[in-house]
């Protein structure tokens, strides 16, 4: 393998190798680097694996990318180029979280018990504070895309232990007195994806009110192979670790 092994195991190393296909050396270079620096069993492993999956999914519906890149000494999750190498959209990620008391209790459980159960009504005010969580996404980088002129777009993934829902994302983005898309004009929009059995399915709202429209295809990036698309290839779900896979319950 071109980097050799980069993660803990050989099942995350096939999955990061597929998604570099869509990418230049360079951003393979820059995640290679940031896989070795984290930790295997911590939680920022995970969001830098979503970054990457977000960047591969932009590449693989034919969108120029380039992770981190640097611009206006700025260095947002992605930007998006036109053919003659200029910024023309910039996407950030949002790593929506379980609330951190219902994580003591989860905590609690597999403490005690080895297991623990996840349900709705554990999850404390999950709509007030996805809307702060993309409140605060949405001002990072106002003032640089308009600066440069580009569409704005967040993009949000929310965690496997958080029960929310794209209608919930709806509520944030289009509530009568104060929805962010009203409010955030240099928004140009959101897309939101989650994963199911490695299957990320991606679904993109524009916002109606945005200054600088972008069209974005919803979609679904999958890291199951198709059985023998590749000599010796097996699905990459039997190569990946169940963490990674697990859709939400």
């Amino acid at each position: 393998m071109k980097y050799g092994q980069i993660a803990g195991s050989k099942k995350v190393n096939y999955a990061i190798y597929y998604c570099f296909e869509h990418l230049c050396d360079k951003d393979q270079q820059r995640f290679v680097k940031k896989f070795r620096e984290q930790p295997h069993d911590s939680d920022q492993i995970m969001h830098t694996f979503r970054e990457l999956i977000l960047g591969v999914y932009l590449s693989s519906r034919g969108f120029k990318v380039r992770h981190e890149y640097s611009v206006e000494s700025k260095t947002p999750d992605w930007c998006i180029f036109d053919n003659k190498s200029e910024v023309i959209g910039i996407v950030e990620l949002v790593n929506f979280h379980i609330d951190a008391l219902t994580e003591s209790e989860i905590a609690k459980q597999i403490q005690a018990k080895g297991i623990a159960a996840y349900w709705r009504d554990g999850n404390k005010n999950n709509i007030e504070r996805l809307y702060y969580y993309i409140w605060d996404k949405m001002q990072k980088y106002q003032a640089l895309t308009e600066k440069l002129g580009v569409p704005y777009i967040i993009s949000i993934f929310p965690d496997s232990k958080v029960v929310v829902d794209f209608e919930e994302l709806h509520v944030c983005l289009y509530d009568n007195a104060a929805g962010l898309f009203q409010m955030y004009r240099d928004v140009s929009g959101v897309l939101y994806f989650e994963e199911d059995a490695g299957q990320y399915s991606f679904r993109y709202e524009q916002n109606p009110n945005a200054l600088r429209k972008f069209a974005l295809p919803s979609g679904v990036f999958s890291l199951v192979m198709e059985q023998g698309s590749l000599r010796g290839a097996k699905p990459l779900s039997k190569y990946f670790p169940l963490p990674l896979i697990r859709g939400r319950g």
